[in-house]
């Protein structure tokens, strides 16, 4: 186990106001592919730059349970889900650091809640039925995500494996995300969560129907956090450069 950096986000902690959002999550994983920055760009807006190392940025599926996804004000009503997201990691626009995603994909298991995301916050939410498994013996954890079409098909398993600090940084502490809303404009917004503990995971299997547009390059060790607890400080807001 390995406590990842706190890395900026600890700075950005924001007073909790109205249209923030608490959620827990749980039983994240996220799955990283290098992918060659010209083709990275392709399916970026062109505002948006992506962090390259050695010429290939990164492309990641993170999948996880929303528990107890609630407004910040009134703490109800309490929500649950499985999600996934597909990130870039990608420089901000205001000073062109490292420690923002541009999502190319949000989806959710639950129909009704990825209609009333939507027209709530004027994101694209996808609605995916899917599940997730989590065998945990104590010795090491083995972790699944499928749907009923194949179009998740995620297997790993606990593993030893090196993962550079500065790439840990990048892949667990993104603050701020980008997103083209439904009328094709960017936005932005930013979030804060606790400290997390990382685990190493070998990917045995990563199939993920929404990445089939994507060139994807070689596959990294992937990353689970158990649980770690997040503030989202939404609506999402036009970003300009």
């Amino acid at each position: 186990m390995i406590q990842a950096p706190i890395g900026a986000i600890d700075r950005l902690r924001r007073p909790l106001g109205l249209g923030h959002v608490l959620v827990t999550l749980d039983d994240l994983l996220i799955v990283t592919w290098r992918v060659a920055e010209a083709e990275i760009r392709r399916h970026l807006p062109r505002t948006l730059h992506p962090v390259t190392r050695d010429g290939a940025g990164f492309v990641s599926a993170v999948v996880f349970r929303n528990r107890a996804l609630r407004p910040a004000v009134t703490v109800f009503p309490r929500m649950r889900s499985l999600q996934m997201n597909i990130r870039v990691y990608v420089r901000s626009l205001d000073r062109g650091e490292p420690g923002s995603v541009c999502f190319l994909g949000l989806y959710l298991s639950r129909g009704w809640i990825a209609a009333i995301s939507s027209r709530l916050f004027g994101v694209p939410f996808g609605f995916l039925p899917f599940e997730i498994v989590v065998r945990d013996d104590e010795r090491a954890i083995e972790w699944e995500a499928r749907s009923a079409d194949n179009r998740i098909a995620i297997r790993a398993h606990e593993d030893v494996v090196d993962v550079d600090p500065d790439t840990l940084d990048l892949l667990t502490n993104p603050h701020t995300a980008y997103v083209l809303d439904r009328r094709g404009a960017l936005r932005r917004w930013s979030i804060w969560h606790r400290p997390q503990a990382v685990r190493t995971m070998r990917v045995e299997r990563a199939a993920v129907a929404c990445l089939s547009e994507i060139n994807l390059g070689a596959l990294m060790p992937a990353l689970y956090v158990r649980s770690v607890d997040y503030e989202v400080y939404l609506p999402p807001r036009l970003a300009s450069s």
